[in-house]
């Protein structure tokens, strides 16, 4: 910056470094959003839409802000936990919460139309205000997303009840407020189920627990910034849900029955691009391995040996460690990429298991003395 005699001004910035050695989390709420969501039609008492358009944001924000190692998101609010040694911005706060507001924001008003495909455009600019607050240990850490959690289902549990009493019980707000004060959640589920047959466990999860945003290898083919499927069939929690949601055939005997309760995954992780009518098709052998391979016969008939291309002579040649395997595995190349899931986070569980890399110690830098 060119010396000027009016650069004495930026005496009066202060210094708004933050702790070192401690981990940021930075929470973006949305303003007004109870009018927002009332102006745009959205959905009681959730609304996917809003909830994906909610996701994809956080995540352009991830795909930009390689520090930022979890996400967690509920209703209008987003959370972002930045890796302990972080020096972004050389943890200048305002920079700091200024670039993810401004960067979700962005976000949330450039990929709405993917998502609210009768609008191009939101009806006014949606606001969200930004704030970091420094947690010294893991221990905290994992408290602040068990609170966020819980308060996702205590919402969610408020919200599906009252909305079922005012649109299903053609009640007042009023009289739908008065019924639910002092409930406990016990009764809220009671309720749901004998008055309105809603079984509260089986409300989709995204719902009920929030999304999870989670830095994991993806195929290296798969778009980083795909739009997120919202069909019904996808939501986890749903009967028909898979690990990898899929969109549903014409055809539909194609796809695999319906499976039972008990081994319907929660999980949405990640969508590769479709390359057949069904994605849930692989490649034959996709996966080969030496129990995968047939007992009949461990001997080639010279009709297959003619068809391989290879002699028996060949055969008993030693193996080219330099030639690529005949048959390769599915989605072989990976890259790091960010998941979306909808997963427990309270106890250590999610902490030991896809959540380790979030708290694992981290290599410190040398430091280099000045002497």
């Amino acid at each position: 910056m060119a010396k000027s005699k009016y650069e004495y001004v930026r005496e009066f910035e202060t210094e708004d470094k933050l702790l070192p050695n401690v981990f940021i989390l930075v929470r973006i709420d949305g303003k007004g959003f109870h009018k927002f969501s009332a102006e745009h039609d959205f959905a009681k008492p959730n609304d996917v839409r809003a909830l994906n358009l909610m996701n994809h944001a956080a995540r352009s924000v991830m795909n930009e802000l390689d520090d930022i190692v979890l996400g967690f998101g509920e209703s209008d609010e987003y959370s972002f936990l930045f890796r302990k040694s972080t020096d972004l911005y050389q943890r200048r706060e305002a920079k700091i919460v200024s670039t993810v507001v401004s960067l979700f924001t962005s976000a949330y008003v450039y990929y709405w139309r993917d998502y609210f495909t009768d609008s191009a455009r939101p009806k006014y600019p949606p606001i969200f205000d930004g704030r970091a607050v420094l947690y010294p240990s893991e221990v905290e850490v994992k408290d602040y997303f068990a609170w966020r959690q819980a308060d996702t289902h205590i919402n969610n549990l408020f919200n599906t009840s009252f909305w079922a009493l005012v649109e299903q019980g053609k009640m007042s707000p009023r009289a739908a407020e008065v019924k639910l004060s002092g409930t406990d959640s016990k009764q809220k589920n009671s309720m749901l189920f004998e008055e309105f047959d809603i079984n509260y466990s089986k409300i989709p999860a995204i719902f009920r627990k929030g999304s999870i945003l989670l830095r994991e290898q993806i195929p290296k083919d798969m778009d980083k910034d795909a739009i997120i499927p919202t069909l019904p069939e996808t939501l986890p929690g749903s009967m028909v849900a898979k690990a990898t949601p899929f969109t549903k055939a014409e055809n539909s005997s194609s796809l695999p029955d319906t499976p039972s309760e008990s081994t319907v995954s929660e999980n949405i992780i990640a969508v590769p691009p479709a390359t057949t009518s069904s994605p849930l098709q692989l490649p034959e052998k996709a996966f080969t391995s030496s129990q995968d391979a047939p007992l009949e016969s461990t001997q080639d008939t010279p009709q297959e040996q003619e068809l391989d291309g290879v002699t028996p002579e060949e055969k008993k040649r030693p193996a080219d460690d330099t030639k690529e395997p005949l048959l390769k595995p599915a989605f072989k190349r990976m890259k790091k990429g960010v998941v979306i899931d909808y997963i427990d986070i309270i106890g250590e569980k999610f902490w030991t298991g896809r959540g380790a890399y979030i708290i694992a110690a981290e290599k410190k830098k040398r430091m280099r003395t000045i002497l």
